[in-house]
This record gives structure tokens, C-alpha cells and sequence, in this order.
């Protein structure tokens, strides 16, 4: 389980995303584009960024990835391993990529 406070906030929005997406499953996966919460760390953000089923679920399909708005990346514990106009992919590394592995509701 998430020890920190930006841990916590973290999986809060993916746990919200998820719930989002759960919801979402009569638009087609390649359909109009959905409103996600980022799911970055700061515990005052609360920035919609917009994408795809199909994005979101290439981003969710690893348990260390996290979807945030463009400049809301942390690097001392992830790096960018994709963007584009609209959205960052973000990857935890170090022990913030295991307790995100931990936290992941797919997983639980």
C-alpha cells in the first residue's frame, strides 16, 4: 500500500481512473476521446486531461505507468516514456515503481 503522501495521491487518481474506465466500456476503444484525472503526484492537482480508451489502457497495461498532464512529471522517482500534445506517460522508478506495482488495482 502507498506510505507517502504523493504515493497516496497517485493511486487515489488511479483508482478514480479506473472507475472512469470502468464506466466507459460501451464507447469503443478507438472512440471519442474520455476525461481522465492526471495522476500525478501533487496533491492539489486536479488538471482533466483528455484520451482514448485505447490510450488508457496501453498506459494501464503496465502497473508502473501513470497518465499526467504535460510539465507534471517528477523526475527524481519517474521518467517520460511517452507524450504527446495532449498527455504524458510517465514510468516510477526505483521503490516508487514497487509500491506503485503494489498499489495497482488491476492487481489487487
Amino acid at each position: 500500500m502507498p506510505s507517502d503522501t504523493r504515493e497516496r495521491n497517485e493511486a487515489l487518481f488511479r483508482e478514480v481512473n479506473e472507475r472512469i474506465e470502468a464506466i466507459s466500456q460501451t464507447v469503443p476503444p478507438e472512440e471519442e476521446r474520455m476525461q481522465f484525472l492526471c495522476e500525478c503526484d501533487n496533491k492539489d492537482c486536479a488538471e482533466k486531461l483528455s484520451a482514448t480508451r485505447a490510450e488508457y489502457e496501453a498506459v494501464r497495461a503496465a502497473g508502473t505507468h501513470f497518465i499526467v498532464t504535460p510539465g507534471h512529471q517528477d523526475p527524481s522517482v519517474e521518467s517520460v516514456v511517452q507524450q504527446n500534445a495532449r498527455f504524458l506517460v510517465v514510468e516510477k522508478e526505483g521503490r516508487a515503481g514497487h509500491d506503485a506495482e503494489e498499489s495497482d488495482p488491476r492487481k489487487l
